[in-house]
């Protein structure tokens, strides 16, 4: 089995094929990548950005290539000595006319083949289609459809669908009368598109209607989503696999025995202190738990505390974090989930028909505590796979049942828990099996719920720093990973448990790319300024109506961490922002004028006529953020690279990138610029210039480059190495940190600054006996006394940090002894 050193992620679309895939391979084995680390390459909506919208799992995107380019990849991928990681997409495929296995079912109804592939509630006999722009009456009276016939066969066009249609040869498409009965005898019903919430039959990923739910545990199913991704893999083409959305499916562990014995990594969000399930065929996540991690060593919890303080201050807004996610879920369970809440709630009342004491409850308390519930869930959901509730499980849901409450609803959660738990009453005990039914279902709902609730609601909705605000950061709040030394106790049992998970900083789906999290988080170092500049900007630029001061913030705090940016970027992710907030605004019910108005004030800002004071102060104040954030993304890019699990770099990000959430971080990549400048760098480079050089990422390059090369050469002490977490002493010790890998006679000793806005001067870089004084690295007593500096290729032979850190302000050293 090939196990990556290092991935790089590669986004394929219309607008980067495989051709361009096979241009940069050199460049990757170059920069010290061992394995590419694609996107969806099956075939997927015509025009799609992302390839998680697959219509055909038996081919592959014809936008992006061919088979044979596909394996001409492949052999200059060989060439390259690079390994292929796919990302693969077993939960949903889109509910279009694209896909030939859903034209199926729609033609044919329960009879058709692929009827069991898809996750739909047959009960009605139809499935329904929410695809019309207004009721469907009116589109009948409107002459909206129109049928149409073509070599023999008729079919229904709207708009641009073109949906199949059994009708005589006589059908008269001018008569409302006949055309109504021509539709009603269809296996699907035609809806109005704001239906899907509450009446939609099938299983949606998350809440989008035209991403159909796999019934991925049939073996049939697995077989036919999964027949070219097993031929690749015996061909040689795919090395490993990601597993996309692992959670959605309604048996993972299940899901996950059916798989090839590759390297296997699942998107698994992990929360409230969660661990991946240790029996799970897996070797880890894609991530996010990293990534969180190593954020949260980069922020002053004083400083958060501060921050918390001013944005409660200033936006009046002084809930917890743990009461605004749970309020989020129970909005979007009730606004975007209802259907799917509405149909657990009436499984629930059919239980309790004979339970002595659920009976006489209604189906408002059911549903009540069964939201209540699903709000109060800590974790994203349990695995309940059989007719056990593993003690982890239980506790959570326990935990959510307490905290959930018991007045006026003690009945209805004692019912509820007795259900989850797989605990009936004793008179009860042969209806084990269907609690455990229900309990899979629910299992699928609370996942979407989480998702849509904490990452797509609460992060835009609490702000005190946007930077804490990333997929798969813990509920309850962030201050969970702050500090050395949680950071060293995570990565301690990251070693222990997966050592062979993913390390990322950014994906396509992060919600700002590392670089401005780095940045953003220096506003914990410096509350004092940003409280100053906060209130005065609020007063310059003054906001009657919108945006209103979370916004505000929000706004702030974006421009801080993305500067440069553009107007069109910039409108692009706000609107996102506010429709995602869903306060003033939303993605069903968009208030264009809420929206205009706070555009408007964001152009007024950034217009050099008419906001002169402002552009000045801040300009001033993104400088000095811009220096420490950089500062911190090289400590992020080393501590990720170096840390237990094998490192990922999103493409582009080895120069500075200052993107947002999708789309702005799906953007075209300049790798000629980035082709030249690792050429250049390898005969040019020198540490001292390219630090004083720091903003145009060059050192960033640097750093990638001879870290994962130097990782690669000597993977064994990364892989099967030792994580020994080491002390600091002296007046800036908490300003450092430091670990070191051992395996066999090999060390390397890693050291990283932190919290540097508190350390020294913008433009100062954190250097010499000035700025660390007396502050040394407490080495393990076998450690060896001279060390090789990766970055500078000098001889260390100290402990004192002042002589370590004198010409890079961070350091991968190296040694060897005799054993």
């Amino acid at each position: 089995m090939r196990i990556p050193s290092s991935t790089y992620r590669l986004q394929f679309s219309g607008s980067f094929r495989f051709a361009d895939g096979e241009a940069v391979l050199s460049y990757l084995h170059d920069l010290g990548i061992s394995d590419v680390y694609s996107s969806p390459i099956l075939k997927a909506r015509a025009g799609s950005p992302h390839g998680y919208d697959v219509t055909d799992p038996t081919q592959i995107q014809p936008e992006i290539g061919t088979l044979e380019d596909f394996e001409r990849f492949a052999k200059r991928r060989r060439e390259n000595q690079l390994g292929f990681v796919l990302d693969i997409v077993p939960n949903h495929m889109a509910a279009s006319t694209e896909n030939p296995w859903w034209m199926d079912v729609l033609t044919n109804g329960q009879s058709s083949l692929y009827a069991e592939f898809f996750d739909i509630d047959w009960k009605g006999g139809k499935v329904l289609l929410p695809i019309l722009a207004k009721p469907y009456g009116e589109c009948l009276e409107s002459g909206d459809f129109a049928i149409q016939r073509d070599n023999g066969h008729f079919t229904l066009r709207y708009k641009n669908d073109e949906l199949p249609v059994h009708a005589s040869a006589t059908v008269a498409t001018d008569d409302i009368d006949t055309l109504d009965r021509v539709l009603a005898s269809q296996p699907y019903r035609l809806a109005y598109w704001r239906k899907a919430a509450d009446a939609i039959n099938y299983r949606r990923f998350f809440d989008v209607a035209d991403l159909v739910g796999l019934r991925a545990e049939r073996k049939s199913v697995f077989t036919a989503m999964h027949a070219a991704i097993m031929d690749w893999v015996h061909q040689g083409f795919v090395d490993g696999l990601r597993i996309d959305h692992i959670d959605g499916l309604l048996d993972p562990m299940g899901y996950l025995e059916r798989l090839p014995p590759v390297y296997i990594v699942v998107e698994k969000i992990l929360g409230s202190d969660e661990r991946l399930p240790l029996d799970w065929p897996t070797h880890g996540t894609t991530g996010y738990d990293f990534l969180n991690d190593v954020n949260g060593v980069l922020i002053d919890s004083k400083g958060y505390q501060e921050l918390q303080r001013i944005y409660g201050k200033f936006t009046g807004a002084h809930a917890t974090a743990v009461e605004i996610f749970r309020s989020c879920k129970r909005q979007v369970m009730k606004t975007l989930f209802n259907g799917e809440l509405l149909d657990l709630s009436k499984r629930l009342i059919e239980l309790a028909q004979d339970h002595r004491t659920a009976r006489d409850l209604s189906l408002g308390e059911i549903r009540e505590a069964l939201v209540s519930v699903t709000a109060c869930l800590s974790v994203y959901r349990t695995y309940i796979t059989d007719s056990s509730v593993s003690g982890a499980d239980r506790e959570r849901i326990l935990q959510a049942i307490q905290a959930a409450g018991c007045n006026p609803l003690c009945n209805a959660l004692d019912f509820v828990r007795e259900v989850l738990t797989l605990e009936p009453p004793y008179y009860l005990e042969n209806h084990r099996e269907r609690y455990f039914e229900f309990v899979k279902r629910w299992q699928q709902f609370t996942g979407p719920v989480m998702a849509k609730g904490l990452e797509d609601t609460t992060f835009y909705v609490h702000n005190p720093l946007v930077s804490v605000n990333e997929v798969g950061r813990d509920p309850n709040g962030p201050e969970a990973y702050f500090g050395v030394d949680e950071f060293h106790r995570r990565n301690a049992a990251r070693r222990e448990q997966f050592p062979l998970t993913l390390n990322t900083t950014s994906t396509h789906d992060t919600k700002r790319c590392e670089d401005v999290r780095s940045r953003i988080n220096v506003l914990s170092e410096l509350s004092d300024e940003w409280e100053h500049y906060l209130h005065r900007w609020s007063r310059w630029n003054r906001s009657a109506t919108a945006p209103d001061a979370d916004e505000q913030v929000l706004i702030y705090q974006t421009l801080l961490g993305a500067w440069p940016i553009s107007q069109e970027r910039l409108h692009t992710y706000l609107i996102k922002a506010l429709r995602e907030a869903k306060t003033h605004t939303n993605w069903l019910q968009p208030d264009e004028n809420y929206e205009q108005a706070v555009l408007a004030f964001v152009d007024r800002l950034l217009d050099p006529n008419r906001s002169k004071h402002f552009l000045r102060h801040f300009y001033r104040f993104q400088e000095k953020i811009a220096y420490f954030g950089a500062l911190n993304s090289l400590s992020q890019l080393l501590l990720k690279i170096a840390s237990p699990g094998i490192p990922d770099i999103y493409q582009g990000t080895e120069l500075w990138d200052f993107s947002l959430a999708d789309p702005d971080n799906r953007r075209p990549v300049d790798f000629d610029k980035r082709i030249h400048t690792l050429r250049w760098l390898k005969r040019h480079a020198k540490p001292s210039e390219l630090l004083n050089h720091w903003e145009d990422g060059r050192i960033k390059l640097f750093i990638t480059w001879k870290a994962l090369s130097f990782r690669r050469d000597h993977l064994s002490l990364f892989l099967d190495g030792e994580y020994l977490p080491l002390a600091v002493k002296g007046r800036h010790a908490e300003h450092v940190v430091a670990f070191a890998r051992h395996y066999q006679n090999e060390w390397a000793l890693i050291i990283a600054p932190r919290l540097t806005a508190r350390l020294t001067r913008p433009l100062k870089p954190p250097l010499g006996i000035k700025v660390w004084e007396d502050t040394s690295l407490v080495l393990p007593a076998n450690a060896p006394q001279h060390w090789h500096d990766v970055f500078t290729s000098e001889t260390v032979a100290t402990d004192r940090v002042a002589d370590i850190l004198c010409r890079l302000p961070l350091a991968l050293l190296h040694a060897e002894v005799s054993l």
